[in-house]
């Protein structure tokens, strides 16, 4: 809802999200409603930071830096996170648009695709090595990278950049990323169907973590 606001108030402006974020609301945001969609980083400075970068250098107009755990700050604001100013921005909305005689905001992001299968796994290198858990990592990204040139329904997002990043031809997305301070690699994976999740990605990622059965806990996947 806050990028319809700057749709119109700003015009073609980027939004900066961090890089987990779902390939419908990129879609959304870039041929909905016209605006540059950026992903970055996970965590909320990360993201803050790169909007004032962007910015700053003239690279992009960022109003926006949000998070998909909700914090969100504004170049208007100073980039300040700070959540009632967000809520009075959506109140402000809420309010232009019972004026025009609507008397739901949903109507504003109906085109938002959302699919039902939409987790994220934790696999927990046994061991408690962080030196352990970056090998295992960039193995199985590497394999997976390979995998793709021959996995019709992969597709490697080469503008992710954090971890590794498929496009699902079905629809959706699934990326792993290394933890920075825990033993743990992050599976996440959106899908049309929790089959089709499980068939397309989680049996073969389960696959490749079982050649380290050793010291990588897959349990939390299957």
């Amino acid at each position: 809802l806050i990028s319809v606001v700057f749709s119109l108030s700003s015009p073609g402006c980027t939004i900066v999200t961090d890089s987990t974020t779902s390939e419908g609301l990129n879609k959304f945001l870039e041929n909905d409603l016209g605006l540059k969609h950026h992903r970055f980083l996970r965590g909320y400075a990360n993201v803050i930071g790169k909007a004032k970068k962007l910015t700053e250098s003239g690279e992009g107009n960022a109003e926006v830096a949000i998070e998909t755990s909700g914090h969100c700050a504004m170049k208007e604001n100073g980039y300040i996170d700070d959540g009632t100013y967000t809520a009075v921005k959506i109140i402000g909305l809420l309010a232009r648009n019972a004026a025009a005689g609507s008397d739901s905001l949903l109507s504003l992001i109906s085109n938002l695709e959302e699919l039902p299968f939409d987790e994220e796994f934790r696999v927990k290198v046994t061991d408690g090595s962080l030196v352990t858990t970056t090998d295992i990592f960039r193995d199985v990204s590497q394999t997976l990278k390979e995998k793709c040139l021959s996995e019709n329904s992969w597709s490697l997002d080469e503008k992710n950049l954090e971890g590794v990043r498929f496009r699902l031809s079905s629809g959706g997305f699934f990326m792993i990323r290394q933890s920075l301070h825990d033993p743990v690699i992050s599976v996440q994976v959106e899908s049309i169907s929790k089959d089709e999740a499980y068939a397309k990605v989680l049996k073969p990622l389960t696959d490749l973590f079982s050649k380290y059965d050793t010291v990588v806990d897959v349990s939390t996947i299957m």
